[in-house]
């Protein structure tokens, strides 16, 4: 990937975490899945399924896997195209019936299928029908090296499963999709996409645990936004607008998004600035009242994520080669001492996950 600064991966490794103590134990390593970038996970039925970003092709790939519970191995069902090249985000639907897929896209408009966004039913064994829907976005932004096509980004269900919304980098957009979770496809809502600001970029989204309230990073100019969401239409409006980064504004690039479970804290990661923001959020309202930043512990936070229990954060350091915890202070919601690390070549993403007893 030339966008990467370095590619020593292998493939999807496996840990177990232990809750008390924020300690990581290698278990097993899948190799047989091209350059993976993004994974979801449906716990209840021990199911991972994972995106291959591959540079230079018309469609990336989506794979299931099984989870063995004991073991921690992933053993392969089947894998789909994507419907769009740079496969950059997946995510399953509330009611575990659908797969869906973000594709990034090359900076080309020429290349064929193009599709923005792709989903895909989940069949009885936990694999992938072939796309059973597909979209098309149009339109560019104002910051020609990045946006002169649509960038599909990231694709998040609403907490009550009736809409996905979907971020596009390129054209500046946040565009709801109706679920259809019995027939495991998306479709058209019929709601206008919202526009963001012009060379925003917005990269990944986040719903407040209140349903109505909805946080998105963007990641060309280094912003946060608090927006209003109508679960009856899957409409959107911009509330307010903070710097990812306080007194830094337009500094790094922000990646990754995540709430607390208890609607208290919000966490993005800033590349480039090798920084986690930390971000105190007012009950009821949802709204940004205070702003801190904590090192990341390394070199490009791509992606992170909250245990379970909202103990303990984990960042995977992409050019460290490094994934790390922290145990957060419950009271501040601060990453606060480093409980771990653990070599990991380019780790691109980080999903910690509990599974109830087989």
């Amino acid at each position: 990937m030339p966008h990467f600064a370095a590619a020593n991966g292998r493939g999807i490794v496996t840990y177990s975490f232990d809750e008390a103590t924020g300690k990581l134990k290698f278990l097993a390593e899948t190799t047989d899945v091209a350059n993976p970038t993004f994974l979801a996970v449906v716990e209840r039925r021990g199911l991972l399924y994972a995106t291959s970003e591959l540079f230079g092709e018309p469609e990336g790939l989506v794979s299931a896997y099984r989870i063995d519970r004991g073991s921690g191995a992933l053993v392969l069902i089947n894998r789909q195209p994507t419907r769009g090249s740079l496969a950059a985000h997946c995510n399953v639907d509330r009611q575990a019936t659908t797969v869906l897929v973000a594709n990034y896209g090359h900076e080309t408009p020429e290349e064929t299928p193009r599709r923005q966004v792709a989903s895909f039913s989940l069949l009885d064994d936990g694999g992938l029908s072939p796309a059973s829907s597909e979209f098309v976005h149009t339109g560019s932004g104002p910051k020609v090296d990045r946006q002169g096509v649509p960038h599909a980004h990231c694709v998040v269900p609403s907490l009550d499963n009736r809409f996905a919304i979907v971020t596009d980098l390129g054209t500046d957009e946040l565009l709801a999709y109706r679920i259809n979770a019995d027939q495991g496809r998306l479709e058209p809502s019929g709601v206008p996409a919202m526009r963001m600001k012009a060379g925003s970029g917005p990269r990944h989204f986040v719903f407040h645990p209140d349903g109505v309230i909805a946080y998105v990073v963007n990641e060309l100019d280094s912003t946060l936004c608090r927006l209003a969401y109508s679960p009856t239409s899957g409409e959107l409006r911009l509330l307010d607008t903070i710097d990812a980064l306080p007194g830094k504004p337009g500094a790094g690039q922000p990646a990754d998004l995540h709430i607390a479970a208890d609607g208290r804290f919000l966490y993005a990661s800033v590349r480039g600035e090798d920084a986690i923001g930390i971000y105190r959020l007012e009950h009821p309202t949802g709204k940004i009242v205070s702003a801190s930043v904590h090192p990341a512990g390394g070199k490009t936070p791509r992606n992170f994520a909250l245990s379970p229990s909202g103990q303990f954060m984990l960042v995977a350091l992409q050019d460290s080669d490094r994934l790390v915890v922290y145990l957060i202070d419950p009271s501040t919601g601060e990453p606060a001492e480093q409980v771990d690390s653990v070599a990991i070549g380019t780790p691109m993403c980080v999903k910690a996950v509990r599974f109830a007893p087989a």
